[in-house]
């Protein structure tokens, strides 16, 4: 009975928390969005969040097992944290659609400074993006420090490194096979639609987004070690 209380814990402390405020924001811009350009189809990114911070949740519980020195379930809320991370940083490919702008016959290049759709579009591309990405960062700080704390520091940093790598092939994917994590349980469809979806590119595309998402990882935990715990 205990050890389900403590479990509840994980769901109601700061990180989570933080999380629950932060999709008030997310709701909200999305909202101020959809309304006013009258395009309801726009809660889609309200998703991609949501499947952005289930990492957060799923490093969460992992680190409560692990402290509880319960293997098992650490482990499998561990790889549920590796499926669902690639969904942070592939909130970054989102921003793609701020190129609307340049095609649209109501968005000319110099009427873009008083537009206010344009403007709300932005604005909400900003509040989803920089949040899916902090809940990713946030989600692999946890791991990254069990992975520390089990295996030393040189293990810590070459799990992250094959993370993010892996992760930026997911990205690929997921943006040009158009395929999901829970397509791991279809797995010859997965593969198959993998294969097909490489190109040139493709190590283009993984290249970028592995410096970017290592960029942007290490500026986190800096952050986190010489500005919020200081």
């Amino acid at each position: 009975m205990q050890g389900g209380d403590n479990m509840k814990s994980v769901f109601v402390g700061n990180k989570a928390k933080f999380a629950y405020f932060s999709f008030i924001f997310i709701i909200i811009s999305t909202a101020m969005y959809t309304f006013y350009a009258k395009e309801p189809h726009r809660w889609y990114i309200v998703w991609n969040d949501i499947l952005a911070v289930i990492p957060l949740f799923a490093a969460m519980l992992c680190e409560h097992y692990y402290s509880k020195k319960k293997a098992v379930p650490a482990v499998i809320f561990g790889f549920l944290w590796l499926l669902f991370f690639p969904n942070s940083p592939y909130m970054m490919t989102d921003l793609k659609y701020t190129s609307y702008f340049k095609d649209s016959a109501y968005l000319e290049y110099e009427k873009i400074g008083t537009n206010v759709t344009a403007w709300l579009m932005v604005l909400n591309l900003t509040v989803t993006v920089i949040l899916g990405l902090l809940f990713g960062m946030m989600s692999m700080r946890i791991i990254h420090k069990i992975i520390n704390k089990r295996f030393g520091k040189v293990t810590g940093v070459a799990f992250c490194t094959i993370t993010i790598l892996l992760s930026s092939f997911a990205i690929y994917i997921g943006r040009y096979a158009r395929v999901n994590s829970w397509d791991i349980v279809r797995p010859w469809f997965l593969i198959e639609k993998s294969l097909n979806s490489i190109t040139a590119f493709t190590p283009v595309f993984i290249l970028l987004f592995s410096i970017a998402i290592a960029m942007i990882y290490v500026l986190y935990c800096a952050f986190d070690k010489f500005i919020i715990k200081n």
